[in-house]
């Protein structure tokens, strides 16, 4: 997948998070990044699709089929916008325009020289007989995203498009197929201007901004300074003070249960609203204690703990040739598509009640029908304490 050449310039795809907590970005550029990154792994791969770098035949069905329902969309989207002479508009594909100090917009690449004040990658644009411009932005995974009118990203977009294309007007639009029908706004020459100022003011902000600038929110969920920034843990500690589990760590898993349960029932109307508001900020810290620890175990910070390669799990990949291969030692179709999950364990039981086999004789015929029709994801590290002799 393409990378930003400019990381230390702000984005659009940060401008809600930048205009939130101004610091944010700053402090971000000296964090370590402690995400977990399959979600954004899954939307890379249907990225690759909807830009042509992957053959949908070639990837994973869920990524193949949300790129299929994106182009749907957009495909829609557009017939709906351009006007009724039929021309054909100029389109552009995963293209990112910046914005110099002089307020210029050029296309940005890695050979780019210019002094940059800000980024925005555009997932597909196309412009009509050179002033109507339409911008689509796929969004494929189901995470919750502003409405187009509020977005921030849309409108960081729709100030360099504007500046480079020159547009009288421009339609925005998220595409999110799990979540719905698109949502669209439209800029003109008033939304334009309104969208700058805002752009500037919030560029401005983050230009200034110093630790007094920073401040939790849902923003807090996509940047990388949470671990070690202090109003993101406030904001969890407060929002799970009230169960105080500290107190509780010790006991058993019943136990612990019971008494969480307990002092949950006996809050007063007022802090379980606050409680119920607070359960995305308790995710998150029982987020980042997890991946916080486990980073100071792999620096070697905490005794008696180690970590562990994890294998990834097999999978069938190719269920038409394993079928194929099943069938020709006596699986049948019935049997076959009673087992919905396909686990292999599943498809090893099949084998053995129809061949008989046992032992090496099974796994040998198990791995002739699997041979080139499995994926294996990828593996992971996880957390594992030590025993008194030191093994893990």
């Amino acid at each position: 997948m393409y990378a930003n050449p400019f990381p230390d310039v702000p984005s659009a795809s940060k401008m809600h998070r930048i205009a939130a907590c101004p610091a944010s970005f700053k402090m971000e550029k000296h964090a370590r990044d402690f995400s977990d990154h399959k979600d954004a792994d899954k939307g890379n791969r249907v990225h690759a699709i909807l830009a042509g770098e992957e053959d949908a035949d070639d990837s994973p069905y869920d990524a193949a089929q949300t790129a299929e329902m994106c182009d749907e969309q957009a495909a829609q989207l557009v017939r709906e916008w351009q006007d009724a002479s039929g021309d054909v508009p100029l389109g552009f594909k995963e293209v990112r325009y910046g914005m110099t100090t002089l307020g210029n917009v050029v296309l940005v690449t890695p050979e780019t020289r210019a002094d940059l004040v800000v980024t925005g990658q555009f997932d597909r644009l196309y412009i009509h007989q050179g002033t109507r411009g339409a911008l689509i932005d796929f969004k494929a995974l189901r995470g919750s995203h502003a409405h187009a009118l509020e977005n921030a990203q849309l409108a960081t977009l729709a100030v360099l498009v504007a500046g480079r294309h020159k547009l009288d007007s421009l339609r925005v639009a998220i595409v999110q197929p799990w979540k719905g029908r698109p949502t669209t706004a439209d800029y003109h020459a008033g939304s334009f201007a309104e969208a700058r100022r805002w752009m500037f003011g919030v560029l401005e902000r983050e230009k200034n901004a110093t630790l007094e600038d920073r401040h939790a929110g849902d923003h807090c969920n996509n940047c990388n300074a949470r671990f070690g920034c202090s109003a993101f843990r406030d904001a969890q500690l407060q929002a799970i003070e009230i169960i105080d589990p500290a107190t509780i760590a010790g006991m058993d898993a019943e136990t612990q249960a019971a008494a969480m349960w307990a002092r949950a029932n006996d809050l007063t109307p007022e802090q379980h609203i606050a409680a119920y508001n607070g359960l995305a900020m308790v995710k998150r810290y029982a987020h980042a204690i997890g991946a916080s620890f486990k980073a100071r175990v792999e620096n070697g910070e905490i005794p008696g703990w180690s970590t562990k390669e994890k294998k990834g799990r097999r999978s069938i990949s190719d269920v038409g040739t394993v079928f194929a291969r099943a069938a020709a030692h006596g699986v049948t179709a019935e049997a076959f598509t009673a087992e919905c999950s396909l686990a292999l364990g599943a498809l090893n039981g099949l084998l053995k009640t129809a061949t008989g086999a046992k032992g090496k004789a099974l796994e040998n015929i198990a791995d002739e029908v699997l041979r080139d029709a499995t994926e294996t994801s990828k593996g992971s590290v996880e957390v594992v304490k030590l025993t008194l002799e030191g093994g893990a």
